[in-house]
């Protein structure tokens, strides 16, 4: 019985703590929803009774936009042919002298010009004047500008110039026949060289069975190169028929002509000079005369492998009426400006 009592209190115990718990629980978590009940009300009623406090406006400072440019598309030519922009120089003047003014130029007195200055146009003070000095290859430049070269009858205009004389006994006995001897020649020379212009490069040859260059490259026709061809032509141009065996740099050993003629083309000359009688050595070996045949194929020859053919003028001198027909077919069927002229006196 004790037994028994002791086992229902023990139940009632157990029991009695289980509701206990259970009550706690049920508590905490009533409070617990009512907490959450409340502050939802709370933020319900705080949105909606809640008061708008005023915005002060803020004003930004205007910013001004540029508008856009036009875009401008890449045209070299437009801006190329475009008219400049306008410039301004402004000048420094002075209306009375001072401390750094230039001294007056002194008067410079010039060969044949009496008058004043100020009444002579420019084209006359610079006659007859020759601008000298260092510069150039060659040394001082010359009085002439132009390009235009005329030459026993014979008018052209050039850059680059080979004059080439045969001097053989048949050319110069020809030549006193015509009335223009072998110093006419060489006279003659002498004047062109003398007028030609800066801008202008020559040089000169002759030949019979041998040949000798008075340079051996085309040189600028400065005061100084004149000059030397002048000098030249007095000491070392054959006026006799017989060709000087003292001219500095004479090729010999057969050479001709032809080799000669090939040399001349090598300088890219502009326009050749030759004059002849038409009858061409080949070389050393006696009345072995160049056919003019020959000479057509091979000036043909050198004036293909131009880019553009150099003008050949033949002056002839006692020529032959068929070797004058012959010379005529040659340098026309070898192209380029130029052609056949008889000497003139």
């Amino acid at each position: 019985m004790r037994e028994a009592a002791q086992t229902s209190e023990a139940g009632d115990a157990k029991a009695s703590r289980r509701r206990l718990i259970l009550g706690v629980v049920a508590a905490s978590i009533g409070v617990h929803a009512a907490a959450a009940v409340f502050a939802g009300v709370w933020v319900v009623v705080r949105h909606f009774v809640k008061e708008e406090s005023p915005v002060t406006p803020v004003v930004l400072p205007a910013v001004k936009i540029p508008p856009p440019e036009p875009e401008r598309a890449l045209n070299p030519a437009a801006v190329a042919g475009g008219a400049p922009k306008a410039a301004f120089a402004d000048k420094i003047q002075a209306l009375r002298p001072g401390k750094i003014n230039l001294p007056n130029l002194p008067r410079i007195p010039l060969p044949g010009i009496t008058a004043s200055l100020d009444a002579l146009p420019p084209s006359t003070l610079l006659a007859g004047v020759d601008f000298g000095g260092a510069g150039a290859p060659g040394g001082g430049l010359g009085a002439g500008t132009g390009t235009g070269v005329s030459f026993l009858g014979v008018q052209t205009q050039s850059k680059r110039i080979v004059l080439m004389y045969d001097v053989s006994t048949t050319v110069s006995k020809a030549a006193a026949r015509a009335g223009m001897p072998m110093e006419r020649i060489r006279d003659e020379t002498a004047t062109l060289i003398t007028n030609l212009g800066v801008n202008t490069r020559f040089t000169l040859v002759e030949f019979a069975r041998n040949y000798a260059f008075f340079a051996q490259e085309l040189l600028p026709a400065t005061r100084n190169n004149r000059e030397a061809a002048h000098r030249w032509l007095h000491t070392y141009f054959a006026v006799n028929g017989s060709f000087p065996q003292s001219t500095p740099g004479t090729v010999t050993g057969s050479p001709g002509f032809l080799v000669a003629l090939e040399a001349v083309f090598r300088l890219q000359p502009d326009s050749i000079f030759i004059i002849s009688d038409g009858s061409m050595q080949r070389g050393q070996r006696g009345n072995d005369t160049i056919p003019i045949g020959e000479i057509e194929s091979r000036l043909t020859q050198f004036q293909q492998a131009r880019p553009q053919p150099a003008g050949i003028f033949f002056i002839g001198v006692g020529v032959s009426p068929e070797n004058e027909k012959a010379l005529r077919r040659a340098l026309l069927h070898a192209g380029g400006r130029g052609g056949y002229s008889p000497l003139q006196r």
